[in-house]
């Protein structure tokens, strides 16, 4: 397959260029395939004329949209429309990352694909309207996923090993619950799900849960790091966007459209830190 994918320079996109073997990949500089232009993205997809455009691109600076809303919806959702209208005129598929902020976080069981949405945020919120634009799309996939990280980019892996590594005492949230998702995992599943041919909306996290002190307790166990590690509570870091306080995914319904390939967020960890290149 040709498969263009937008966002090049973000951790996903990576994480595709080592897992998308066998396929003719194109990942354009961001100044080329601008998010900020339709006349870019018409053109960029009517040259490449792929068989699947994958949007790795997002605005995903949590709380710098609740103050640059206008350039967040841009990129997060008018921009995706662009995106549709491209593939809907070569016959692509689009493959349309989302996220687990489209929820309020006040549910008590992992939300299902087909759960209200009511997001309590500038970014959640651009990115449902990311999915209603995907949707335009004759053939698309929609994959909510959650906590993304790998061995490279910034990401809360390496922010707190970096940070652990200067010495730091650190105090870490522990009142927020959700699926830690690495790049290599999700990129995985995405090939497949482009090979078998899934269309629709599916939720696409790492099996299992845990806290973000949970997760940072992980990290350092697994490196054997001594660390001063603390919980703390959301309420002690107060930040301009509010951050859903459960965004566990339900991924039952990817062994209903095929093969699913999401590790335990624990052994996707383990994966990361033995091989990170």
């Amino acid at each position: 397959m040709r498969v263009l994918v937008a966002g090049a320079s973000g951790q996903l996109a990576h994480a595709d260029r080592r897992t998308w073997l066998g396929h003719e990949l194109f990942l354009p500089e961001e100044s080329v395939l601008d998010l900020s232009k339709r006349e870019a993205i018409l053109s960029v997809v009517n040259e490449v004329r792929p068989q699947v455009l994958i949007n790795c691109a997002a605005y995903t600076q949590v709380d710098r949209c609740e103050s640059e809303g206008d350039l967040a919806h841009l990129i997060n959702a008018t921009a995706v429309g662009w995106l549709a209208e491209a593939c809907e005129a070569q016959g692509a598929m689009l493959i349309q990352i989302s996220t687990d902020y489209v929820f309020d976080g006040t549910g008590t069981r992992p939300y299902r694909e087909d759960d209200p949405t009511n997001p309590v945020s500038v970014y959640g919120r651009t990115k449902l309207a990311g999915e209603q634009q995907a949707a335009r799309c004759s053939r698309h996939l929609i994959a909510r996923t959650s906590w993304l990280y790998d061995a490279w980019g910034k990401n809360f892996l390496n922010t707190m090993v970096n940070a652990a590594n200067q010495g730091r005492a650190l105090r870490v949230v522990a009142d927020q619950r959700g699926a830690p998702t690495t790049c290599r995992a999700l990129a995985r599943q995405l090939k497949v799900a482009a090979e078998e041919g899934w269309q629709g909306l599916v939720h696409a996290t790492c099996q299992g849960e845990t806290t973000w002190h949970g997760f940072a307790q992980a990290i350092f166990e697994a490196k054997g790091m001594a660390v001063d590690l603390s919980p703390c509570t959301t309420a002690d870091y107060p930040t301009p966007a509010t951050r859903p306080a459960y965004s566990v995914l339900d991924g039952s319904r990817r062994t209903a459209l095929g093969t699913d390939l999401m590790p335990h967020w624990h052994e996707a960890l383990l994966d990361v830190l033995r091989d990170p290149c």
